[in-house]
């Protein structure tokens, strides 16, 4: 199952949600209406027998009061979470991790984060920690693979060693790729509708307590009239609780099971991930002491909260279960090393134990999730099999290598600069001064900071002198720490960068590149949610067209060959009629607008677009620098993050 398979079947899922919440609201309602009758007679309130009450007018209003009070607690949580992840992370009151952290385990997450995602070809989430939780866990969210938080506990700090951070930074990922984030956030709002009547019961008993003692003695009973409804609702509370755990463990631990087996994939070292586990499985576990961590429990990296049928309504597999398919000896190892521990105390953070050679083979003892393919031990890790959409969402061995030469050949000064946002704003406009044919005193006039002009001149010769493979990784790392930056800021430094590129008239590709990256990241529209609104290639024909006709002429084909090379690898995605278009047709700005509303294509048929775009860049054999931007700039923003080593 590749990455568009994962996120059609995340979109269908959502719709799965639903029927589970409707039977849901269907058993409360029930419940509330029984609750309700009991009330009745006990309070003598109202005589009705049993056999009136399904044809009383009464039921309509307690049943449309029920479905209200579950559809505000929604629609509160939904607005709660209208930033997507950030709004979590604040609900929660997890610190944000700045880039230029300087405390050591921080920056050994950053490293790894900063790794992870210039290999697969996502923006690098926005860290944040909660200080106070002791226990290892973590967990991602976000609307989109674009606009993504990570949070991690301090207890993973602490405890966890690189490979270890890297294992569960790795199954994270993957649930980015899998859409898993979404649906998670989708989860959220649905558990809070069901919990909602639970906490009516509660407030209705803080507040016949608080008012008990001023109540006359004649009012009493109709006071435990309100108690028993109070409790009613908080019994009705754990029925929706037992609804919306057996929800989440529908929902949730098949993807727990593909999270490991992909982390173990994308860093093709199981010790990594094993070790992790067996630090929670003898150490301080992963249980949260915050109260969220019933609404969370569905998207951490482990449990976070205990209780009972957890066989049934656990969102996790069991750790040995997790062990084991990782690999036959993985539970043996982890009871040898509780043994060690008990005899000569816990282990330092380093000490990560029995360490599986590079490349071996994941998951070869154990059971193998559902949607998972794991490679045989033989395998290479970046088979020349794969098309380029095939390679979308996913993490080789060659690209971790390849990321890792990447930042190593980025002066360590620069990369210690760049994470602070003033000089990630100023690498931004250095890149197009390395670049653009136009005069560098324009240039900078059109920044109009003449306080920075000598230090910008400066920058972009040195960034010239890096090369220009390590110009789409200097974007990588420096908008996400723009990100955090108030509405204000970022819309002036994207006006910076318009005007720097409109001093010539004339985008070139990767001045392109560079704007749509940071529209996409910093503009208004960075972090709110995105729907499927096309589910057709004909109601995009146009846009396609453009799409196609910008990438022919980036290959470097000419006339003829260039309209063949165009009919060629465009065949079945466009209607009859549709060809070439003049390059002279193709501005940047239509580009932007076709990009954008492809964007909006349903999952399964980006797919094909991703090839052909692919067929177009690779049509002469060869991947020029600008050809290969473009390309991975286009699926960015097309929410298909494709690893820098997309060809052999």
């Amino acid at each position: 199952m590749d990455f568009f398979q994962h996120q059609e079947r995340a979109r269908r899922k959502t719709g799965l949600l639903v029927l589970y919440f409707i039977l849901a609201v269907i058993a409360i309602v029930v419940c509330v209406n029984l609750a309700v009758l009991l009330t009745l007679f006990w309070g003598d309130f109202q005589s009705v027998s049993p056999s009136q009450w399904f044809t009383h007018p009464f039921i309509h209003w307690i049943t449309g009061l029920t479905l209200a009070v579950m559809v505000f607690g929604c629609l509160l949580k939904l607005w709660q979470l209208r930033n997507g992840g950030q709004g979590l992370a604040e609900m929660l009151g997890a610190r944000h991790i700045t880039m230029d952290s300087t405390a050591t385990r921080e920056k050994q997450l950053i490293n790894v984060v900063e790794e992870m995602s210039i290999a697969s070809g996502i923006p690098a989430p926005q860290l944040y920690v909660l200080d106070k939780e002791i226990a290892i866990n973590a967990f991602v969210a976000g609307f989109r693979p674009s606009e993504t938080v990570l949070v991690v506990t301090q207890g993973t700090l602490n405890e966890l060693n690189r490979d270890e951070l890297q294992g569960v930074i790795a199954h994270e990922f993957s649930h980015i790729f899998n859409a898993d984030m979404r649906l998670n956030l989708r989860l959220l709002a649905v558990l809070a509708g069901i919990l909602a009547l639970g906490k009516v019961g509660e407030y209705l008993i803080r507040g016949q307590r608080r008012s008990s003692f001023s109540r006359s003695s004649s009012n009493r009973k109709g006071g435990g009239g309100l108690i028993f409804a109070g409790l009613a609702l908080m019994v009705i509370g754990y029925v929706g609780l037992f609804f919306g755990r057996l929800i989440k463990a529908a929902i949730s631990r098949q993807r727990e099971l593909l999270a490991d087996a992909s982390a173990v994939q994308f860093t093709r070292n199981p010790a990594g991930l094993g070790g992790a586990l067996i630090k929670i499985r003898n150490g301080n576990g992963s249980h949260l002491a915050t109260p969220h961590a019933e609404d969370m429990s569905h998207m951490c990296f482990g449990e976070t909260l205990h209780f009972r049928l957890r066989n049934l309504l656990g969102t996790h597999p069991p750790l040995d279960e997790r062990l084991s398919a990782i690999g036959s000896d993985w539970v043996a190892r982890a009871r040898s090393r509780a043994r060690d521990t008990s005899t000569h105390g816990p282990q330092s953070p380093a000490a990560a134990g029995p360490v599986a050679p590079q490349g071996a083979s994941a998951f070869a003892g154990g059971s193998t999730p559902e949607g998972s393919s794991p490679p045989p031990a033989a395998a290479p890790a970046h088979s020349t099999s794969l098309s380029p959409s095939q390679r979308v969402g996913t993490v080789s061995e060659p690209d971790m290598g390849y990321a890792r030469s990447l930042l190593e050949a980025i002066p360590e000064d620069l990369r210690r600069q760049i994470r602070s946002p003033q000089s990630a704003e100023s690498v931004l406009y250095a890149l197009i001064l390395s670049t653009s044919t136009s005069d560098t005193e324009s240039l900078l006039d059109a920044l109009n900071v003449s306080d920075q002009r000598q230090a910008l001149v400066t920058l972009s010769e040195t960034i010239s002198g890096l090369g220009s493979r390590l110009r789409l990784p200097l974007i990588d790392l420096a908008l996400p720490v723009l990100k955090p930056l108030p509405a204000d800021a970022r819309t002036r430094i994207l006006s910076h960068l318009t005007a720097l590129i409109e001093v010539d008239n004339r985008y070139t590709f990767f001045e392109w590149a560079l704007v749509g990256l940071a529209h996409q990241q910093l503009g208004d529209h960075s972090g709110k949610n995105r729907r499927t609104r096309f589910r057709r290639y004909g109601a995009l024909a146009a846009e396609l067209q453009l799409l196609f006709s910008v990438l022919t002429w980036a290959s470097g084909a000419e006339d003829g060959e260039a309209r063949a090379l165009f009919q060629r690898s465009t065949h079945g995605l466009l209607p009859a009629g549709r060809t070439l278009l003049p390059l002279t047709r193709c501005g940047s700005h239509k580009l932007g607008h076709a990009v954008d509303r492809l964007a909006d294509l349903s999952p399964l048929l980006k797919g094909p677009v991703i090839d052909a775009a692919a067929d177009l860049v690779l049509a002469d054999g060869k991947v020029q620098v600008q050809e290969a931007e473009l390309l991975r700039t286009i699926a960015a923003l097309l929410e298909c993050p494709l690893p820098p080593l997309f060809a052999n």
